[in-house]
């Protein structure tokens, strides 16, 4: 019974996965442009995703396991050997291209958001640096640069 659930799960995993990489694309393109408020929305979305996927992996695993077969990509290409059904081979090829995509983007989106905090934590050190340098005026009344104010979030 766990050899058909193997194979036939493979299409609603590719499904998922095409919609992953849409929404990975999507998220590409806000960080793009800079549009963070859209990326909140997405986050739910993200997660269900990829918990969907994880619990179609999971699957696959417990099922190559009940079939005696190794864990992984080797297991599914024993599976498929033994069984010699093309479209399960060309599902699983179709899966692992998609996959190898969803990770590169996933990758690229990371990046893209560690370029988004540098420029933000730069900003933030100028802002800092300005302030630092700002006029103020201490506790005799006398204007002062920088130094004699109190750091932000300290009593």
């Amino acid at each position: 019974m766990a050899t058909p659930a193997l194979g036939d799960t493979l299409g609603a995993e590719i499904s998922k996965l095409k919609e992953f990489i849409v929404l990975l694309k999507r998220e590409q393109d806000f960080l793009k442009a800079g549009d963070t408020a859209s990326l909140l929305p997405l986050i739910d979305t993200k997660t269900l995703l990829s918990n969907t996927l994880a619990g179609y992996a999971a699957a696959r695993e417990t099922a190559l396991k009940q079939l005696g077969l190794p864990a992984g990509r080797s297991g599914m290409e024993d599976w498929l050997n033994h069984h010699g059904q093309t479209p399960h081979q060309q599902a699983w090829q179709t899966l692992l291209t998609l996959a190898s995509d969803a990770r590169e983007l996933n990758l690229l989106n990371g990046k893209l958001i560690g370029l988004h905090m540098s420029h933000n934590q730069q900003a933030f050190n100028a802002l800092m640096g300005a302030t630092d340098r700002a006029m103020t005026y201490g506790p005799d009344g006398q204007q002062h640069t920088g130094g004699g104010g109190r750091i932000l979030g300290k009593a």
